[in-house]
C-alpha cells in the first residue's frame, strides 16, 4: 500500500489534512474579495419619530391587509402593507398622522398620506366606542379606524362596521414599538 494512503488514515495526519484544506479555502475567498459574512442590513422606522412640529410618535399599527382595501384592486396585488402613525402633542391631544400603502407585487412604492386625526365617538357596533377619524388627507376609505384595546386597530368601512377580511389576511392593524427596526433576512 502507498505511504500516501497510510498518511491519509492516520487520524493526527488526516485532522492536519483537513486543516490545510480550510486554509486553502479561506485563501480561495479572501482572493476572490470575499471578507466573509457581512452584517445583516436594517432599517429603521418608515416614518420620523417626530412631526414637523416636533410631535412625537405614540403609536404605530401595521400589517398586511388584502388587496381588496383598493376598489378595484390593483392587477399583480399579493398583499397590502398597511401602517399608520397617530403623533399627539405635547398636551396629549391628537395633531397629525402618517399613513403608509405599499401593494406587494405591484412595485416598491410607498404611497403616504398626512393630515390631522381626532377622536370621535361610534361604531357601527356601538355608538359609545371610540373612532378615529383621519381628515381629508388620507384616502377616502382609510379615514376611520376603531382602536380595540392598546394594540389593535380596525379599518371601519363606510358605515363604521369594521372590515371583513379574507382567508389569508384581515383588516386588523397590530401596535408596533415606536421607532423599531427591522432586520432584512439573509
Amino acid at each position: 500500500m502507498p505511504v500516501g494512503g497510510l498518511l491519509w488514515k492516520h487520524p493526527r495526519v488526516s485532522i492536519g489534512v483537513g486543516a490545510v484544506a480550510l486554509a486553502a479555502v479561506v485563501a480561495v475567498v479572501i482572493a476572490l474579495g470575499g471578507r466573509g459574512p457581512e452584517a445583516p442590513q436594517t432599517f429603521g422606522p418608515w416614518y420620523p419619530l417626530t412631526n414637523q412640529s416636533g410631535d412625537p410618535a405614540v403609536a404605530d399599527f401595521e400589517n398586511h391587509v388584502p388587496c381588496a382595501i383598493d376598489d378595484p384592486p390593483a392587477a399583480a396585488c399579493q398583499r397590502v402593507k398597511l401602517g399608520i402613525v397617530l403623533y399627539r402633542d405635547a398636551a396629549g391631544a391628537p395633531s397629525t398622522y402618517l399613513i403608509s400603502v405599499l401593494r406587494v407585487g405591484v412595485d416598491n412604492d410607498r404611497e403616504t398620506h398626512e393630515g390631522t386625526w381626532t377622536v370621535a365617538r361610534g361604531t357601527g357596533l356601538d355608538p359609545e366606542e371610540t373612532v378615529y377619524q383621519l381628515d381629508t388627507g388620507a384616502p377616502e376609505h382609510l379615514r376611520q379606524f376603531w382602536p380595540v384595546g392598546d394594540n389593535i386597530l380596525y379599518l371601519l368601512d363606510k358605515d363604521k362596521m369594521p372590515r371583513v377580511g379574507d382567508a389569508a389576511y384581515g383588516y386588523a392593524l397590530s401596535s408596533i414599538p415606536i421607532g423599531q427596526t427591522v432586520q432584512a433576512p439573509r
